[in-house]
């Protein structure tokens, strides 16, 4: 009986343990705490380079911006795309765009347009109209398919500036 409550100990703290540290980590925090507004780099690849370093493989690219926000909207500012100089090739939107909870926006490169490069991003900005909320999962899909066979993976957005943050 003692070796049985030992091990239920062990496993009790564990589990514990692992409680603390999930509600210590940076996405529980950032979910928690909320944001009013960012820029997000996602990285884009148009073309991927294979066999001899040379030849490069054209991608269709897209682009989504998920408001996960369970009951507020977000305005979707700017999405520019950028390619491999950092030059700006396109902005994407002419006026902003509001997406209410659980919406999603997608923009897509076209596979033929190889203006991008190897190196192409998205800078996206968003912001909140007064409140906190959760930040949009932002992320891009290359895919391009031929003769039986496809390639396909995902890149996910990565905040390089807090426009505004605050607790909800």
């Amino acid at each position: 009986m003692k070796l049985a409550s030992r091990s239920f100990a062990a496993h009790l703290v564990r589990a514990s343990l692992f409680a603390v540290l999930l509600l210590a980590s940076p996405a529980s925090r950032a979910a928690e705490e909320g944001s009013r507004g960012e820029i997000v780099y996602v990285p884009i690849y148009s073309s991927v380079f294979y066999q001899d370093g040379k030849r490069t493989l054209e991608l269709a690219a897209t682009l989504s911006v998920h408001n996960i926000d369970l009951q507020n909207p977000i305005t979707v500012e700017k999405v520019d795309y950028y390619n491999t100089k950092g030059e700006l090739i396109r902005k994407h939107l002419d006026k902003a765009v509001v997406l209410k909870p659980l919406e999603t926006k997608n923009f897509v490169i076209e596979k033929e347009d190889t203006t991008g490069g190897t190196g192409a991003n998205f800078l996206v900005q968003w912001q909140s109209p007064g409140v906190a909320v959760n930040s949009p999962i932002i992320e891009a899909l290359m895919i391009s398919a031929g003769s039986g066979q496809g390639i396909s993976f995902t890149t996910v957005g990565r905040v390089i500036k807090k426009l505004d943050t605050g607790a909800k």
